[in-house]
């Protein structure tokens, strides 16, 4: 089985229809792989910070409070990790979020990667759903790996050739229309 990051990395190399190909092979793990990916990226991120800031004080380990003030470290970490996964999620990092952070350029890089496969997955879902309701309740549970092509050609009273016909006339129709929606819309991206 292959990795999160080889499959992230096979995504990013990818043409508009390979992209699409892709969500539909992974299609019940890609929101495991973006969600455990961004917590990955969260983790990096708050030690990067954590270990910047402990330097910047010369602290060797964690500090004691030493001045008379109101400080909340629980809460802002985790008011911080919020503010984090949102930036991520919505590839905006303006702000302080990524100040001092040696790799931010790479990590801007691969949320935006993360939020293409986002919204193509979420593209993917809609066309899904568009389906005739027999063909949509098919393929959605052989795309999220309920019912394999033996159990298809079963529950239908078909050959299991014909149910392997089935699901790529779906396959290939759903893949053509999201290419074509993702065609026309870098048509139009920097245009006015």
């Amino acid at each position: 089985m292959e990795t999160k990051a080889t499959i992230i990395r096979k995504y990013a190399e990818a043409t508009l229809e390979t992209k699409v190909d892709i969500i539909c092979k992974y299609y019940p793990q890609i929101d495991g792989i973006i969600n455990a990916r961004i917590a990955a990226m969260k983790y990096i991120i708050w030690e990067e910070k954590e270990k910047n800031r402990r330097v910047d004080y010369g602290e060797l380990g964690v500090r004691v409070q030493s001045r008379n003030g109101y400080s909340d470290p629980t809460g802002n970490e985790a008011s911080f990790r919020a503010n984090l996964e949102s930036a991520i999620r919505k590839c905006d990092f303006s702000g302080d979020i990524l100040e001092g952070i040696d790799n931010s350029e790479k990590i801007i890089e691969e949320a935006y990667i993360l939020k293409d496969m986002m919204e193509i997955q979420h593209l993917y879902e809609l066309q899904v759903d568009c389906r005739v309701s027999e063909e949509r309740n098919l393929f959605q549970k052989y795309l999220n790996q309920e019912m394999n092509l033996t159990d298809i050609a079963s529950s239908c009273g078909i050959e299991y050739h014909s149910a392997v016909k089935k699901i790529t006339k779906i396959r290939k129709s759903v893949k053509q229309e999201i290419t074509e929606i993702l065609e026309v819309a870098s048509c139009h991206v920097g245009t006015k």
